[in-house]
């Protein structure tokens, strides 16, 4: 159902109506909002059989009836979209488990669920496994061609991308710019964070929001690792930024925690429980939802009932994040009346004190400097100097900064 939400007005007037794609306006036209995405896949494939340890990727192709009874029930319960079984499918992980057929097999993979023809189909990626410089010896431009070349397979077969459970922001980043630089399709991302809204690797929920935001994403959130009752807590506080954006909000909980049982690990909370939650995602703002670990159609029916039922009518708060920058972990405000003296990108930086340093790039050395060492720098960075030069910091850079003339 398309929803309306009035600014200003009475409830009977139609001046002022704004629908949410008017104020997620980087979310797709073409797609319905709220939207549902699917449940479990994994979980759902070794209940029907997929043996544990095995790679999906190479199971899947030879028992594609398993998979399309999956998702024939998604898109039965109320799925919008169900994700095609690629999310191993980049070459770093399928070259572990000795396949170098990487884009032959994400075109079969994503061709079994467009080939059911019953609603949208979304390519998904994952993490390579690699960890990125200064904490790794991946490069920028090494992951992101990995990406490129998953998401050019898919790209024939599929409505959207999503990048999904994915574990640090620089990462998630060079996922992006890859998938952007072979398709215009819309990209939704997801981390996936503990309680207290930080990945594994420490990055902040909103840091991240704000820095993918700049790389063009339409739908951006989190997925698996927690529940719904904790998820909801570290995306709400994300809402009036999100809408400042244009950026809709996407939950992806699992059904719950595990809980060890005579049966095996289980998951706390059945479909009913779990579909108490949905309204509160929708009421609190977050408009594309779905399921993870544990679940299965019976929630996705939860969902869809809970998004079919719901017809809000305040407004969304929005918050202006023009002036904002950050690095993983930090957020500051420019203050364009105060901004601090000009520094230079050398080691110094590194015991600067400050909520952000505006620092001077004026060569390839500053540059370098800034790629090797931003992510270990105290505080956020906003650039001057070479316009040329400060572009290639910020392609990199993780986080959000500003060149400032």
């Amino acid at each position: 159902m398309r929803v309306q939400i009035k600014w200003g007005a009475p409830p009977d007037s139609k001046e002022n109506a704004m629908s949410l794609h008017d104020i997620f306006y980087r979310f797709p036209k073409e797609f319905p909002l709220p939207f549902v995405l699917d449940g479990a896949t994994g979980t759902a494939l070794m209940a029907a059989g997929m043996p544990a340890g095995v790679c999906p990727e190479k199971w899947i192709p030879e028992h594609p009836e398993v998979l399309c009874e999956i998702q024939r029930r998604y898109y039965a319960a109320g799925s919008d979209a169900v994700l095609a079984p690629t999310f191993g499918g980049n070459r770093l992980v399928l070259e572990r488990h000795g396949l170098f057929d990487c884009a032959e097999r994400n075109a079969a993979l994503a061709s079994i669920s467009r080939g059911l023809g019953a609603g949208l189909v979304a390519g998904d990626l994952s993490p390579t496994g690699k960890f990125m410089r200064p904490f790794g010896d991946a490069e920028f431009d090494e992951i992101a061609k990995v990406y490129a070349e998953q998401a050019a397979s898919l790209e024939p077969y599929v409505d959207f991308f999503v990048c999904e459970t994915n574990i640090s922001l620089a990462e998630t980043r060079a996922a992006v710019t890859g998938i952007k630089s072979v398709s215009n399709k819309p990209v939704f991302a997801t981390l996936t964070v503990d309680k207290s809204g930080r990945t594994m690797s420490g990055d902040s929920l909103l840091c991240a929001l704000l820095s993918l935001a700049e790389l063009g994403i339409s739908a951006f959130g989190t997925n698996c690792s927690v529940g719904p009752g904790d998820m909801l807590n570290v995306l709400e506080p994300l809402v009036p930024f999100a809408a400042g954006l244009g950026v809709a909000l996407i939950a992806k909980p699992n059904a719950g925690m595990p809980q060890e049982s005579a049966e095996g690990k289980k998951f706390d909370l059945d479909a009913d429980s779990f579909g108490e939650y949905a309204p509160k995602f929708l009421e609190a703002g977050v408009y594309v939802l779905g399921g993870c670990c544990g679940t299965d159609d019976k929630y996705i029916k939860r969902i869809r009932e809970a998004v079919d039922a719901f017809e809000p009518l305040e407004e969304i708060p929005k918050k202006d994040s023009s002036l904002l920058v950050c690095n993983t972990k930090e957020v500051a405000e420019i203050d364009p009346a105060r901004l601090p003296e000009p520094v230079a990108a050398d080691e110094e930086l590194f015991d600067y004190e400050g909520e952000y340093a505006l620092v001077r790039v004026m060569g390839m050395g500053d540059v370098e400097f800034l790629r090797d060492n931003a992510a270990m720098l105290p505080c956020p960075i906003v650039l001057c100097g070479d316009r040329d030069l400060c572009e290639r910091v910020i392609r990199e850079y993780c986080g959000k900064t500003i060149y400032w003339e």
